[in-house]
C-alpha cells in the first residue's frame, strides 16, 4: 500500500507528513456501517496549503488492523469538511482539495463487528519540528 506503514516484524509503526497548525494530538471513536462483501471509504484525510492546492499528504499508520477484514488506501478528491482536515479555520473548508482515502473490505461471508485504529500524523507546512497526530478508532459494522 501507499501511504499506509506496515508494522516491522518487532511491531513499530514509522509515520510522518502536513497541516498547517502544530502540537496537537487528538484521539476520536466513531462508529460506521458498511455492506457485507462490499469495499467501503471509512475515512479520509487531506492537508491542502492555504491556497487549496495539494501540499504533502498525512500518513497514516495502522495502529491496530481489522480482524475481519483488510484496509487499503487510495488518492481521493473530496470536499473538505471538519471531520477531514484538522484545522477548523481552514479556508479550503467546503472545496475540493486532495486526499488520502483508506477504504475497508470485510472478508468473504463476514457479517457483524470489527475495528481499525488509525494514526495519522500531519506535518507542520515547511516544518518538521512539530507535527499533529491524530488517532482515530473506527468501530465497523458490517451488513
Amino acid at each position: 500500500m501507499r501511504g499506509i506503514r506496515k508494522p516491522a516484524a518487532i511491531g513499530i509503526f514509522v509515520i510522518a507528513t502536513a497541516i498547517p497548525t502544530s502540537g496537537l494530538e487528538h484521539n476520536t471513536q466513531r462508529s460506521i456501517f458498511v455492506s457485507a462483501g462490499r469495499e467501503a471509504r471509512i475515512a479520509s484525510y487531506g492537508a491542502p496549503d492555504e491556497k487549496c492546492k495539494a501540499a504533502a499528504q498525512p500518513e497514516v499508520a495502522i495502529a491496530e488492523w481489522p480482524s475481519y477484514g483488510s484496509i487499503a488506501d487510495k488518492p481521493v478528491r473530496v470536499i473538505a469538511e471538519r471531520s477531514n482536515i484538522l484545522r477548523a479555520d481552514h479556508p479550503c473548508l467546503g472545496r475540493f482539495i486532495d486526499a488520502i482515502a483508506i477504504y475497508y473490505r470485510p472478508k468473504s461471508g463476514f457479517r457483524g463487528s470489527d475495528r481499525v485504529r488509525l494514526r495519522i500524523k500531519f506535518d507542520p507546512a515547511g516544518s518538521a519540528s512539530s507535527a499533529n497526530m491524530v488517532e482515530e478508532e473506527i468501530l465497523i459494522g458490517v451488513r
